[in-house]
């Protein structure tokens, strides 16, 4: 599993279904990332444009489609074609054993479409492929170049004048995990906004084949990655879901942001990528016996992420409390004491630690 979500990650060839050379096309944002890291020597692999009605896109030989490309296999097939003609696309990457695909489009089980994504699923899995979406953006990794984020960095102003689009995070320690791609776009502006790096980001959208689950597994692997932070509107599969977490949390700190907590919200869920929400009763025992952090909002979101990607995780769950104000101090024991820790009270060798630090001026006085 682990070896087959990596091809996402660092594929030595990728295949854009779709590219094109209208500037305001998904597919040829895609393919202009891919070409653009490869021309910096960020992307090592090799590219190829599908597009039966272009002969070169970007200076590439364009391929009718994946069938007609002149390689035996593929690693990463990136699909940005509608809906309807995504399976004979599926088909065309059985043939020419890809290994992953990434389904950009929508119009599948989120449009009530059900048939249409189970014949998908049905090809992947006669073929070995694994899949990310469809309905989602897909991924994007600072350290390999992959990116099919279909929002550009830039865009042009009426007046002429180049504007940051959709900027992308510096390279660092934040994986950004996320069912919703627009959510996952205010995530990507947030952290680039503050200066805050990401090892890796993955939008999966409707979960034909891979979950949230499988995701955060092969995050608990991926040195490069040391807090996870995840948008979630639903869970496939709970069972799985709290061992899979419970023991990356044991390594890695999880922060959830999970939305659809009342009726209006379920149901817009539903219709957003075909999510069930269900409880949030149930979701809050879910994490907490996992030892998820669960966010209230997108402020705490993200300030808990930044915390834990510059904090490592305490050793033990003896903790002390050093506050100047009661109120707030009693507030954070009760929650203390809630998620499990012990609170103690701190040493003699502690407090004359700290005693030493106020003398060299080193805490406040």
């Amino acid at each position: 599993m682990i070896e087959q979500i990596r091809t996402f990650f660092e594929p030595k060839s990728v295949v854009i279904v779709g590219a094109s050379k209208k500037v305001d096309k998904a597919g040829h944002v895609i393919f202009k990332n891919f070409v653009e890291n490869r021309r910096i020597g960020l992307f090592k692999g090799e590219i190829y444009p599908i597009n039966p009605h272009e002969e070169t896109i970007l200076g590439y030989k364009c391929y009718p489609s994946v069938s007609k490309l002149p390689v035996d296999e593929v690693d990463l097939v990136v699909i940005v074609v509608p809906a309807p003609t995504v399976p004979d696309v599926m088909k065309d990457a059985k043939e020419k054993k890809a290994k992953a695909a990434i389904i950009i489009s929508s119009g599948f089980s989120e449009a009530g479409n059900f048939e249409l994504e189970n014949e998908v699923k049905r090809i992947a899995c006669e073929g070995g492929i694994r899949i990310l979406g469809p309905n989602c953006l897909g991924v994007y990794d600072p350290s390999t170049g992959v990116d099919t984020l279909f929002l550009p960095v830039t865009k042009t102003l009426i007046t002429g004048e180049e504007v940051i689009a959709t900027p992308r995070p510096k390279e660092g320690k934040i994986a950004v995990l996320t069912q919703s791609g627009a959510f996952g776009v205010a995530a990507l502006d947030y952290l680039a906004g503050r200066q805050l790096g990401i090892s890796k980001f993955v939008s999966f959208g409707n979960r034909v084949d891979l979950d949230e689950s499988d995701l955060l597994h092969y995050f608990l692997n991926d040195n490069k990655t040391k807090v996870i932070l995840m948008y979630l509107e639903s869970i496939r599969d709970g069972k799985k879901f709290i061992e899979v977490a419970g023991e990356v949390t044991r390594i890695k700190p999880i922060v959830a942001l999970k939305s659809g907590k009342t009726k209006a919200g379920a149901k817009a869920a539903l219709s957003h990528t075909a999510s069930v929400a269900g409880s949030d009763e149930v979701y809050n025992a879910a994490f907490f016996k996992s030892g998820i952090v669960r966010a209230q909002n997108m402020h705490e979101f993200f300030n808990i992420g930044k915390a834990f990607s510059m904090q490592p995780p305490a050793k033990g769950r003896n903790i002390c409390i050093i506050t100047d104000a009661g109120g707030p101090g009693i507030m954070v024991a009760d929650e203390c004491e809630l998620r499990g820790l012990k609170v103690e009270p701190i040493s003699e060798e502690g407090l004359k630690m700290l005693e030493k630090m106020r003398d060299r001026g080193e805490i406040p006085k």
